[in-house]
């Protein structure tokens, strides 16, 4: 293995946590690992979980395309992951998260806002018995018995829809009705221990500040610390396959920079080891500003992890379908926006709002918002510098099409001040004007628009998604959320670090192992408290 090369594309968080497992558990040497990233090295990177900032009128504005929460028991391998990272001079960054997990105790009060700004505490489910039931069977029928392309309407009526649970998971996971019943299906089992925890959220952990900041950018500095090789401004757009009877190997890589360059080609050898990240969440992303909406100009081409993508399955068959998920953008596209606030007016008023100090809150559902607007607050300040009278939040909204309550026009053709305008009204319907205008002008609201932010959730069928090793492989795996890995949950890091690990489990280093998955059905103490949640 000393003389053996690993190739990877893109700065993502799979090829990250390969990185970071390769050096880190299995002792590879660093310098024989390469990692392609199609941006330059003063650019963003970390894929989908990107933070940062730009100045406007001589303020610095965050910006960031993503918000995810955690809890003990489902991201096992995310927090293995976190600590083979050095965070600071104390510790690593699992010891930084569980430091603020004890700073931070989450307890919320007001877990929806209703019409008219009616506050819920969540804690009626709003699940009736005939919706127990359909849980019930969805958690307990086998995958194999679930049609081709199932949606999750085909398991649960309209009121389920309705109910306080749904408005509830949607916030968490931001599913829609016409998604896959498979993927809804896994997400209910492997959250089942939770259920009970739906209204206070108590469970519901963070990172302290974003995750660029408190895990990405660490580990991009470890492995460049350590000699993994990073070319910049470079991306995979196809590979060559060799084949022997039932065993095959990728023996060449193809390479472009950003300006559509073709690069010389990369031979793959035998002992080598090409990792690739298929598909990408947030391809031909585009980002609107204060004073402008958002673009919905159609691209060409659907980005280069969908393009590499589409290249290797066209040479071999088995590797996954992505035009399945490019299918349809109306029914794997959603919105979000980022606000900074300057002044404490904001938080001072949330605060109040929901009756808890700003970050032990959990995402806010607001169930009469035609955008259907979740909101998502933290403790401040939640990126490195932050100015102490600055504010930063980020909402999601999965109605991007529909005529707004307050700004009468569908979301992506409004600004980000109509956008935030429009928060306001549902937050505080009876604001004053002079408050209101004081949040208008002295806020600054970016809203994004993914065309592919939810494709994973589409309905699919067997071979829709490949496995992280095909049959046959001799030194290739698949990586990212397009991937299929049994039982597991795609939309979150975890599916991408436990992928990462069960390529290496395979082709590298068999001692290493991703951690047993959580199912509290298995367990009778989860299953009263269940009970009792929806009966109460």
């Amino acid at each position: 293995m000393s003389n053996s090369k690993i190739y990877l594309n893109g700065l993502g968080l799979g090829s990250l946590s390969a990185a970071v497992y390769l050096v880190q558990k299995v002792g590879f040497n660093p310098e024989n690992i390469h990692i392609f990233e199609k941006n330059t090295e003063t650019d963003l990177v970390g894929g989908s979980m990107d933070a940062s900032f730009k100045m406007v009128d001589g303020k610095p504005v965050y910006i960031m395309r993503g918000s995810r929460m955690y809890e003990d028991k489902v991201y096992c391998c995310t927090k293995e992951f976190w600590s083979l990272i050095p965070y600071d001079e104390l510790g690593s960054c699992l010891d930084d998260y569980e430091a603020n997990a004890k700073e931070c105790n989450m307890d919320t009060v007001v877990r929806l806002l209703h019409a008219n700004g009616e506050k819920d505490t969540g804690h009626d489910l709003g699940l009736g018995a005939t919706e127990a039931l359909q849980m019930a069977r969805l958690i307990e029928i086998p995958e194999s018995k679930i049609p081709a392309d199932a949606k999750i309407t085909d398991y649960f009526s309209e009121d389920f829809f309705k109910s306080n649970y749904w408005y509830m998971w949607r916030a968490l996971f931001a599913f829609q009705p016409w998604h896959s019943a498979i993927e809804m299906k896994r997400y209910m089992k492997l959250f089942y221990h939770r259920m009970s925890d739906m209204d206070k959220m108590t469970s519901l952990e963070r990172t302290r500040y974003t995750n660029y900041h408190s895990f990405i950018l660490p580990a991009i500095k470890l492995i460049t610390k350590k000699g993994v090789q990073i070319h910049y401004n470079t991306c995979i757009t196809d590979v060559d396959f060799k084949e022997s009877d039932d065993k095959r190997w990728v023996e060449r890589l193809h390479l472009k920079n950003a300006e559509d360059k073709t690069l010389d080609s990369i031979e793959v050898r035998p002992q080598d080891k090409a990792f690739l990240t298929i598909g990408s969440i947030v391809s031909n992303h585009s980002y609107g500003s204060h004073d402008e909406p958002v673009s919905t100009t159609p691209v060409e081409k659907p980005g280069e992890a969908y393009e590499l993508w589409q290249n290797i399955a066209s040479k071999q068959t088995d590797l996954g379908r992505p035009d399945r998920y490019l299918r349809d953008v109306s029914l794997s596209r959603m919105m979000h926006f980022t606000v900074t606030f300057r002044g404490n007016l904001f938080e001072r008023k949330f605060q109040w709002l929901v009756e808890r100090q700003m970050g032990v809150q959990s995402p806010l559902p607001l169930t009469q918002s035609p955008w259907i607007m979740h909101v998502h607050t933290y403790r401040q300040p939640f990126f490195p510098g932050q100015a102490a009278d600055t504010c930063v939040i980020w909402v999601s909204a999965l109605g991007e099409d529909n005529i707004g309550q307050f700004v009468k026009k569908p979301m992506y053709e409004c600004t980000g001040k109509e956008i935030l305008e429009e928060l306001l009204g549902h937050l505080w319907g009876d604001l004053n004007e002079s408050e209101k205008t004081e949040l208008l002008e002295t806020s600054y609201c970016v809203p994004c628009r993914l065309p592919y932010g939810i494709s994973q959730f589409l309905p699919r069928t067997e071979g829709d998604r490949p496995p992280v090793v095909p049959k046959g492989s001799q030194n290739f795996a698949l990586l990212g959320q397009f991937v299929e890995i049994p039982d597991g949950i795609v939309f979150t890091t975890e599916y991408s670090v436990r992928g990462a690990i069960l390529a290496i489990n395979k082709l590298i280093d068999p001692s290493i192992k991703p951690p047993e998955m959580y199912f509290g059905q298995h367990h009778l103490w989860d299953n009263l408290k269940n009970v009792k949640a929806i009966l109460s």
